[in-house]
């Protein structure tokens, strides 16, 4: 779920943490119908990787992870909601991805990974402001493998007015959260978006970064 609007392929909205009684599987169908197309724009850094292990955290109803697994990459997708998870599975069935696809259902402030990855995606699910959010951005900094590389968008508190304060994120605040977690930042940007459902232009910050060769990565 997006922080914009209901059944669109993002898992968390305007903070889970903060909303723990909203039915966040409510707005999934469970059967691969609500699987929205994939980000081009978070999955650009990946297309001159060669395929290895991806995370997409937050992976909603899995358009970015079914993506990811077409072009050779084996994906770990983590998603709060069951019926996100259920949509994702029903769409690597439907394309015969099943044995390139991981997927549990957990939420992304206390989920860990198991293995390092080559890549990590974060497509508008970050949690709130708090200790959820910060959990979050130290999992996707930790996963990655020695030169993997972290693609994050999430929508600009700096120009959206319709979300509670903390929901949304700023550039600075990433750029400095991952710098701090050992990360380079090889591209930050706040940029206009389309707007998933509706006609018209939504406000993001996206964020590359990269972790040094010379960084110890999650091992098994």
């Amino acid at each position: 779920m997006t922080h914009d609007t209901p059944a669109t392929d993002h898992a968390h909205g305007p903070g889970a943490a903060a909303h723990p009684d909203f039915a966040w599987d409510d707005l999934y169908t469970g059967d691969g119908s609500d699987t929205a197309d994939p980000d081009p724009m978070l999955l650009a850094p990946a297309h001159d990787l060669p395929p290895g292990r991806a995370l997409d955290l937050g992976c909603g109803a899995g358009g970015n992870a079914l993506a990811l697994a077409e072009r050779g990459w084996r994906v770990t997708g983590v998603d709060l909601a069951p019926r996100a998870i259920a949509s994702t599975r029903a769409g690597a069935c439907a394309r015969g991805l099943v044995d390139r696809i991981e997927l549990a259902v957990a939420d992304s402030a206390t989920w860990r990974p198991r293995t390092a990855y080559d890549f990590a995606l974060s497509s508008y699910a970050l949690p709130p402001r708090g200790p959820g959010r910060t959990a979050t951005l130290a999992t996707l900094a930790a996963a990655l493998a020695p030169d993997g590389t972290l693609a994050l968008g999430e929508w600009d508190e700096e120009v959206c007015d319709w979300a509670e304060p903390g929901d949304l994120a700023t550039l600075a605040e990433l750029t400095e959260a991952f710098t701090g977690l050992g990360l380079e930042i090889v591209r930050a940007t706040r940029q206009a978006v389309p707007r998933i459902q509706h006609p018209g232009e939504e406000h993001a910050v996206i964020v590359v970064a990269r972790k040094p060769r010379d960084t110890l990565g999650v091992t098994g």
